[in-house]
């Protein structure tokens, strides 16, 4: 089983601080919904997601969450 910090790290970049939802401020949360990612999610599935706030990269796995 892999350590919690992984589900923290961005897999593309290495950032350490990967968030949810409601761990972005009004300016990140902006751009997240203008990504690539908004054409195959809804608004609710994407609020599950992590974000990388350095390359911007969308985590689409739900480890740790429940539904």
């Amino acid at each position: 089983m892999e350590g919690s910090s992984n589900e923290h790290t961005c897999p593309r970049c290495g950032n350490p601080k990967v968030k949810n939802w409601d761990e972005l401020d009004d300016e990140q949360k902006f751009l997240v919904e203008r990504l690539a990612g908004s054409a195959n999610y809804t608004f609710h599935e994407r609020k599950k997601h992590r974000f990388c706030t350095r390359c911007w990269y969308e985590g689409t796995s739900r480890v740790g969450q429940t539904t």
